[in-house]
């Protein structure tokens, strides 16, 4: 599977390509130019990366399908029927992939530098929690063998 694609939890592999009539109706429906992305703090493509900006993701992989649905006989809520949150994770980085691969060279560059720092960053937060998680589970068990213990003390 080619990174500009995902499959959906059906089976169905998505292709987003992004062209200049893609282009524009993103930034006339959403006021996005994702020729820009890389350039503004707290960008719609960072939050994009770090799964925080559904909405966005859902309207553009809207733009970008319907061709795709049309040549299948597939309402848009009907794809959306095969997308739980790993196809939305997927169809996350395959949109990202799809936007840097739009820009020019010396802008894909660019792009990639943020790109890869979000993932860094949510690797790391990733981690973190989870080794957060095993001491508030080892904590809790603590616990209620006490509870259990004084229970039966009594």
């Amino acid at each position: 599977m080619e990174a500009t694609q995902f499959k959906d939890s059906k089976g169905e592999i998505w292709t987003l390509d992004i062209n200049v009539g893609h282009y524009l109706k993103i930034k006339s429906k959403f006021g996005i130019d994702i020729s820009e992305s890389f350039s503004q703090e707290n960008n719609w493509l960072a939050k994009l990366a770090a799964h925080e900006n559904i909405e966005i993701l859902l309207g553009v992989l809207d733009l970008l399908t319907s061709e795709e649905r049309e040549e299948r006989g597939l309402t848009l809520d009907q794809m959306y029927e095969g997308m739980n949150g790993d196809v939305i994770a997927d169809s996350t980085q395959a949109l990202v992939e799809a936007t840097v691969l739009f820009l020019p060279a010396h802008k894909q560059k660019a792009m990639r530098i943020v790109v890869d720092s979000v993932k860094v960053g949510m690797e790391r937060t990733v981690k973190h929690i989870e080794e957060k998680a095993v001491e508030v589970l080892e904590k809790v068990e603590e616990e209620v063998d006490k509870a259990i213990q004084n229970e039966y003390k009594t």
